[in-house]
């Protein structure tokens, strides 16, 4: 698996970048690749079918951008926030997308209870709640602690290749900040055969390129 990181240490990004980089990877994937997210500021993504105003009024004050994927509000800043690109090729790209969900989510549970003295669960139907709020709405297979929310995810498919955007948020848990926790060590739950990359000037100009046209946008972000 490929672990992508900024050019620059230390190099973050606002929303509108964020969901451009994992659009550009996702098409270029050719190997599972997981990107952790550096934020320059407090953002907030919305799912693809929500409605900005419905952010705005929940959020105020907060900048926020429409995500390729569905799922609710999320606020970013103080969680890890990730992505996992999964080509084509891979036989988990075209499993069911409630299947890779909750393997997805089984293996971090894993990993996460071997890191950390808690016991997490992944979501059944006695947990699901509806609601705009990722957090505040459990959808089945989201991994739980105590019984609360601490990770969810939504998927895209696009030409045959897999997105997965993620986001854990465990801040208040003692022993482990994932503000924090250095990429390499989060890698360790999803692949044990790691290779480091970084986000390189071309790829980053075509990413720009997408913030101008599509996700800096009032026509993508008030589309709804």
């Amino acid at each position: 698996m490929d672990l992508l990181l900024p050019t620059h240490p230390g190099e973050a990004f606002d929303g509108p970048m964020q969901m451009a980089l994992d659009e550009v990877l996702l098409k270029e994937v050719s190997w599972p690749t997981l990107r952790i997210y550096h934020w320059e500021s407090a953002w907030v993504t919305f799912g693809y079918f929500q409605k900005i105003e419905e952010v705005q009024a929940t959020h105020p004050g907060v900048p926020a951008v429409r995500r390729w994927t569905g799922g609710g509000m999320v606020s970013h800043g103080e969680d890890l926030t990730f992505s996992l690109m999964v080509p084509a090729e891979e036989r988990v790209a075209s499993e069911p997308p409630t299947a890779f969900y909750k393997a997805l989510h089984g293996k971090l549970s894993e990993w996460i209870r071997s890191h950390l003295s808690v016991s997490t669960d992944l979501a059944g139907a006695g947990d699901v709640m509806l609601g705009a709020s990722c957090f505040e709405a459990p959808a089945t297979d989201d991994l739980l602690i105590g019984g609360r929310k601490v990770l969810g995810g939504a998927l895209r498919r696009s030409g045959g290749a897999l997105l997965y955007q993620g986001s854990l948020s465990i801040s208040d848990i003692p022993g482990w900040n994932p503000v924090r926790i250095s990429p390499e060590r989060w890698a360790e739950a999803f692949s044990h055969t790691l290779e480091i990359k970084e986000l390189g000037a071309p790829l980053l100009m075509v990413a720009k390129e997408s913030v101008l046209t599509r996700y800096g946008t009032d026509e993508w972000n008030y589309r709804r």
